[in-house]
């Protein structure tokens, strides 16, 4: 696979090399490795929503607070 990068990414990874990593291919698979951990998480709004929830404690589905809780997300 093959990859066209952005000039302030390409500077970000010889950066990281410049630092310790081992070369491009290690930034790059442990930048997506983190990316991905990150997207299988709740995030933390909607975890707090869902810990309320299931505590009891629930906010009316009114039109206002709907419109808020989607701002908000």
């Amino acid at each position: 696979m093959q990859l066209t990068l952005t000039g302030p990414i390409e500077a970000f990874i010889q950066r990281q090399v410049a630092q310790g990593y081992k070369d491009a291919d290690e930034v790059a698979r442990q930048a997506f490795l983190r990316w991905m951990s990150e997207e299988s998480e709740t995030p933390p709004l909607i975890q707090t929503r869902l810990d309320e929830a299931a505590a009891g404690r629930f906010v009316p589905g009114d039109r206002a607070n709907i419109q808020r809780i989607i701002a908000a997300a």
